[in-house]
């Protein structure tokens, strides 16, 4: 037997976080940094979304005898496929230089591959323990990581060299010094 968890069951957290975030802080943010905050909260309800969603899980006598280890993928080819995971942990990234004081390339980098990794295991155990159907894939977690790398990269570009900068500033959560 087999059945589905939609991604919608993320909608009534997604609300209540984005609430409780706002509402805490509320007299704290201004406009600008509030937007950050709500569009963090959606982008990691996002991805959690696009990486779990939607959930199946396989039940009765021969739930747990599928191939397992051929849900991993260790090739290191690279082609187009590759491009949503570069695009997916590039907003990490930017978040994090919006949100953190103390930003470096290697933090950013470390952020991204222990995201990445977080998921790759989730999926993996998904698969092996619930009959899941995501795999587990080598390629998607440095994809992953590099668009991090990417996120940040373009994060520094945007806040030091525009001349708009001082507007973009006015998203982030500490003071443009401070970074």
């Amino acid at each position: 037997m087999q059945f589905t968890i939609s991604g919608l069951v993320l909608i009534p957290f997604f609300l209540v976080t984005c609430y409780l975030i706002l509402r805490y802080n509320a007299a704290q943010l201004s406009l600008f940094q509030k937007i950050t905050v709500g569009a963090f909260v959606f982008y990691s309800f996002a991805v959690l979304y696009l990486t779990f969603f939607p959930f199946q899980i396989q039940t009765g006598v021969y739930a747990n005898q599928s191939d397992w280890l051929s849900r991993i993928n260790f090739s290191l080819a690279a082609d187009l496929s590759m491009l949503p995971n570069l695009i997916m942990l590039a907003p990490l990234a930017v978040f994090y230089y919006l949100m953190v004081k103390k930003t470096s390339a290697l933090r950013a980098v470390l952020l991204g591959f222990s995201v990445s990794f977080s998921i790759e295991v989730l999926q993996f155990l998904s698969n092996y323990f619930l009959g899941g159907w995501r795999g587990a894939d080598v390629v998607d977690l440095i994809a992953n990581t590099v668009g991090a790398l990417l996120g940040y990269l373009l994060s520094r570009f945007l806040f030091t060299v525009l001349p708009e900068r001082s507007f973009l500033r006015k998203f982030m959560l500490h003071s443009p010094s401070e970074s």
